[in-house]
């Protein structure tokens, strides 16, 4: 998706005010003809720089497991993100409080580790850049520290492909940012090549729905565009094409990424002469702060998803501070200053006086992100809106995660993950599954890593594969215990 702001052929320049008015009910056509077939199925990513309120403190060198802080010392003894009971039954703790209506659609998964993060850290237990950028490949990487890459691609990217060659779309994937401070982007098209989200909802929009003019004709202006770009981009097939005959072997593999994702624009090019026909959201206003830009972006993942425009929808937040809740600054105006606190307001800490302070802003600041979820499962999970019987949630897959459990301390061990939807009920929902082979114990240990997370998402949507990403996992194979 281009960063630019293109010209479309509506203006829907408003107040702000119209970032509150809910997504209105797009009349789409192919909506109502899943009833005599089985509905497509669509993933989502929410993830959110930073990690999370939890009180895993340290991880053992090995890999081999870590340990949580008990409140005693100088770190917090608390973990808001895990449910309020360890019963399987899904309770939802306190940062999940604004999911409690789709509490019977969603999963809460405990004991999993970014092990492919964890061994290759110069931390031995995470690292910023580490972290990040096999938060979502679980691959092996280069340059272990802030510079380091992934070798593979992120799970949103390898289904964007497959599904795409099953249900085409428009795009094969979507990508909105709320943008701020973080340590890099976790999504990687394949080995090196690391994709950025669109920061602003305007463009967003213009590009998203370019030529969907609601009454199911082509827009002229958007073919004359489209005739000029397959132009150029024949153009560059054809030239690399001949240069790939003239190079080694290892410069071939590199050309033939780059084929590949000119030949992916292709397909996007012939999906654009034949658009939609659905309503485009509303009221999409050029914004500037991250509380009306986050809701923006919603409604638009929302409605391309109702509009069948992409099969796969990331939305990431940066690492931001939530002064629209409440809150001061905790230094230099990121959040990630906010989340090193945790690591010294325990009773033994140098800033114990500020426990509570710190506590409430947190939750404030995670329950705001939390809120984008809510909304997201809002518009997917509209009774007014079914595929045959199913809502799109149901349909669908959400993946919420973080490159950190306790961001103070830079811990990939237990990293956060929330499963919404059950991918045309793969999934057994309304659960909670504590990996953790010591459940409740101050020492931790786990044999589950997001290799088998991700594998298991991907036999949800019909894959065969024995293993996804690195071979750090401790064993191959998908998650136990999930369908």
């Amino acid at each position: 998706m281009s960063h630019r702001l293109h010209s479309g052929r509506r203006a829907f320049l408003v107040g702000l005010g119209g970032a509150i008015i809910s997504l209105p009910l797009l009349e789409h056509t192919h909506g109502r003809a899943f009833a005599q077939g089985d509905a497509p199925k669509r993933f989502l990513t929410v993830f959110e720089h930073g990690g999370t309120i939890s009180n895993m403190y340290r991880g053992w060198p090995n890999g081999d497991g870590g340990w949580r802080a008990d409140g005693r010392g100088e770190g917090h003894g608390l973990d808001y993100w895990a449910p309020a009971s360890t019963s399987e039954a899904l309770e939802l703790g306190p940062i999940h409080q604004d999911l409690a209506p789709w509490a019977s659609k969603l999963l809460v998964l405990q004991g999993i580790d970014n092990r492919a993060g964890i061994l290759q850290s110069q931390y031995a237990d995470g690292g910023h850049g580490t972290a990040n950028v096999t938060a979502l490949t679980a691959a092996s990487i280069t340059n272990p520290g802030d510079e380091a890459s992934s070798l593979g691609p992120s799970i949103d990217h390898v289904l964007a492909e497959r599904l795409a060659a099953m249900q085409p779309a428009r795009f094969s994937r979507i990508h909105l940012d709320v943008s701020g401070h973080q340590y890099g982007s976790p999504y990687f098209r394949a080995a090196g090549e690391r994709v950025h989200g669109e920061p602003d909802p305007r463009a967003a929009f213009d590009s998203i729905f370019e030529g969907v003019t609601g009454d199911g004709e082509p827009d002229p202006a958007l073919l004359r565009r489209i005739r000029r770009r397959r132009s150029v981009l024949d153009g560059a097939l054809d030239q690399l094409a001949r240069f790939r005959t003239r190079v080694t072997a290892s410069d071939r593999a590199a050309i033939d990424a780059h084929l590949e994702h000119l030949r992916a624009l292709e397909r996007e090019l012939d999906a654009l002469e034949t658009p939609p026909m659905c309503a485009p959201p509303d009221e999409i206003a050029e914004a500037t702060r991250a509380d009306v830009i986050g809701p923006l972006h919603v409604r638009i993942i929302v409605a391309a998803l109702r509009c069948g425009l992409t099969n796969v929808a990331n939305l990431e937040i940066a690492d931001i501070i939530t002064p629209w809740v409440g809150g001061t600054d905790w230094g230099y105006e990121i959040g990630h200053s906010l989340h090193h606190y945790a690591r010294e307001i325990g009773p033994d800490g140098p800033s114990a006086g500020q426990h509570d302070q710190w506590v409430s802003e947190m939750l404030a600041n995670r329950r705001w992100r939390m809120s984008l979820v809510r909304d997201l499962l809002e518009g997917l999970d509209d009774p007014t809106f079914l595929e045959g019987d199913a809502t799109l949630l149901d349909n669908s897959l959400v993946l919420c995660t973080s490159e950190f459990s306790n961001g103070a301390v830079h811990v990939a061990y237990n990293v956060p993950i929330l499963l919404a939807g059950s991918a045309g009920g793969y999934f057994r929902t309304g659960r909670n599954i504590d990996y953790d082979t010591a459940p409740g114990a101050l020492e931790y240990t786990s044999r589950e890593s997001t290799h088998n997370l991700f594998t298991s998402i991907l036999h949800a949507f019909g894959g065969e594969d024995a293993h996804f990403g690195s071979e750090h996992a401790v064993h191959e194979g998908p998650l136990p215990e999930l369908t």
